[in-house]
């Protein structure tokens, strides 16, 4: 055991022994009750009167001093333990109601305080503030050994917080753990350990957890939504108990606001990154208000956290520009580095599948094939470590240009080195008017390039309609087409961007084939070009106006690449015909052509050299398809 872990046990063991004078100096009734600013489910509140408890797909039924157990799921334990399911009961208001809250919160004091799982700092932090919040519905007209019985739970609960917080895990949980501590602090104020633990806590708290432009260390919007309710709850607190506000949480909420603002899509739904979980708009616009009472601010950009937000028109374009977020933040990290989504007006077109905490998905959701990106089969472009945590993090870096109203990012990572990729690129265009968004994945390979497939899944609302050539997108009102060089098809694919999973499609793009025989190019027949200046012949492009993926110096470079591909997958093979295709052939070439074509041997009739008839060799095997390192792509939005 160390020293760290020695000394918080320690700590965490005076606390249990209660405070100062006693558990009798502790009064029956808090100075001040907290208000819980969100509204609660009516219909979960009647489940849980007729005793039954549902979250996150699990249901249970409740049983008297079981609050654990080992068939649950982390998500599920939290939940019941963190006793936030209070506001269900509040909404629905009945007598049943408060009685069946009053006696599941007396059923959980009345586990000694030793024997109570405690050390989850952001459970315990939840249920204080909870049962503070909802004191007046279910406490306030209980009999005075039930209300004195609480406040002196609520107080040893609050000492072990302060022994264990801070923790090692930097996320939005900690925040939670902190804000039982100020509910604490604001109901019994005579216990001014609390406050004074608080305040220490707070200010390097959220200089870890905000970045200077107002977007969270963990790069979630879902976990932006749930950091900017704890600093809103907090604030509530603090102006309540006339306790002046720290400067770094008034600087947070100021910050913070404006870029959960700027994460959502037309419909008022967040952009699906990095473990966002579906939330209702109603409740997004409800926490964007109490964080931001005044003004309407959107985050003009978010290169802290690196993401874009591309706007044209109607057009809304996300794209996740950063790698992995670092230790103690990346419990919420997903694979899908340089994903994207899209969306126009309300409809949203493009997206990424979600998270989810149900046994199977989550895995399978954080994967690279889960997002609206390139995926190499063989290669996860993130590793990640037992206990959930990345283990490789590989670098991205991007860059987004503006000229008049276009767009042009510019994304590359090296997650695929391990399969000998030197850098995965991404490009993307979208135009003034927001009508035109185009393309290019490619994978910068000193060989053959791996398998890989680009995947664009759909919005559940889109409908899907296949032409000859193209694949016709119903969007609202609307009507985008997409085409490719690849070969696309559609998929089934799921969406949990709801509260209950969706079936939806994707579109799945896999590189075309490509010839397995380098053209031959006649030197003497190109232009002479001088090597200070660029080839007049190609027309240039100004360097400060974004522009499409066209037929450009990049072009050449992959088409370079390409043939050193097709080149050493040639070399794979021995039995490769080494024949090329004739072409124009000029009088030496004929001559030496004709003197060589008469000194071999005349075929025979039945087209085997009579040298060769008694030793004939079986035919070479295939040869394996060479395929593209890149696709290029584009969605049109098709006027009426």
């Amino acid at each position: 055991m160390g020293l760290g872990r020695w000394w918080r046990d320690a700590r965490l063991s005076f606390a249990l022994l209660g405070p100062l004078g006693g558990l009798r100096s502790i009064p029956s009734t808090p100075a001040q009750t907290v208000r819980d600013l969100w509204p609660g489910d009516a219909g979960n509140g009647e489940l849980l009167v007729r005793g039954t408890a549902s979250h996150g797909g699990e249901t249970i039924s409740i049983r008297k001093g079981v609050w654990s157990d080992e068939t649950w799921s982390p998500l599920f334990r939290d939940w019941f333990q963190s006793f936030e399911w209070l506001r269900d009961l509040r909404e629905l208001g009945s007598e049943s109601a408060r009685a069946q809250a009053r006696a599941l919160v007396a059923d959980w004091i009345a586990q000694p305080i030793g024997m109570t799982l405690l050390e989850d700092s952001s459970t315990t932090g939840a249920r204080i503030a909870a049962w503070l919040a909802q004191y007046d519905f279910f406490a306030a007209s209980a009999d005075e050994d039930y209300r004195r019985a609480l406040l002196q739970r609520i107080v040893l609960e609050a000492r072990t917080l302060a022994a264990i917080l801070p923790t090692d895990r930097h996320d939005w949980t900690t925040l939670r753990g902190l804000k039982g501590l100020l509910a604490t602090a604001v109901a019994i104020p005579e216990q001014k350990a609390f406050l004074s633990r608080y305040m220490k806590l707070i200010d390097p708290e959220l200089d870890m957890q905000v970045l200077p432009d107002g977007c969270h260390a963990s790069r979630s919007p879902g976990a932006q939504l749930l950091v900017l309710r704890e600093l809103a709850e907090m604030r509530l607190m603090l102006q309540s108990a006339r306790i002046p506000m720290p400067t770094t949480l008034a600087s947070a909420l100021d910050r913070m606001a404006p870029v959960l603002r700027a994460f959502r899509h037309g419909d008022g739904r967040l952009a699906l990154f990095n473990g966002t979980w579906p939330h209702d708009p109603a409740l997004i616009n409800l926490i964007i208000a109490r964080a931001m009472p005044r003004g309407n601010i959107l985050a003009r950009n978010m290169r802290d956290g690196r993401f874009v937000r591309a706007t044209s028109g109607n057009t809304v374009l996300f794209v996740d520009a950063g790698g992995p977020p670092p230790k103690g933040f990346d419990a919420l990290a997903h694979g899908g580095l340089m994903s994207m989504e899209l969306s126009s007006g309300r409809s949203q077109i493009i997206v990424n599948c979600g998270a989810s905490p149900r046994p199977g998905w989550h895995e399978a959701l954080r994967d690279a094939p889960a997002h609206s990106v390139l995926s190499i089969p063989a290669c996860p472009p993130v590793l990640w470590r037992r206990d959930g945590s990345v283990d490789v993090r590989p670098d991205v870096t991007w860059e987004h240009s503006v000229s008049g109203l276009d767009h042009m990012i510019e994304l590359a990572s090296d997650c695929y080195r391990p399969v000998g990729c030197g850098s995965y690129r991404r490009r993307l265009f979208l135009s003034g008017e927001g009508s035109d968004l185009r393309g290019e994945d490619r994978l910068d390979t000193a060989g053959a390039p791996p398998e890989f497939v680009l995947r664009f899944h759909l919005h559940p609302s889109v409908r899907v309609e296949l032409e000859e050539t193209d694949i016709l997108l119903h969007a609202g009102d609307e009507v985008w087409r997409f085409r490719s060089n690849g070969y696309s098809t559609i998929e089934d694919s799921i969406y949990f961007g709801f509260k209950d999973p969706i079936p939806t499609q994707q579109i799945v793009v896999r590189p075309a084939e490509v010839q397995s025989v380098v053209p031959t190019v006649d030197v003497v027949s190109q232009p002479e070009t001088s090597p200070d200046k660029p080839d007049e012949t190609v027309p240039q492009q100004s360097e400060a106006e974004p522009t499409p993926p066209s037929e450009s110096a990049e072009e050449v470079k992959e088409q370079t690449l390409l043939a050193k591909a097709i080149e050493a997958a040639k070399e794979t093979e021995d039995t490769v015909d080494q024949e090329k295709a004739p072409g124009p052939l000029s009088e030496n070439d004929a001559s030496e052509t004709a003197q060589t074509s008469d000194q071999e041997d005349s075929p025979a009739e039945d087209g085997i050299r009579k040298d060769e008839a008694s030793d004939m060799e079986l035919p070479p095997p295939p040869v394996p398809p060479v395929l593209a390192n890149a696709i290029r792509w584009a969605f049109t939005r098709l006027d009426a």
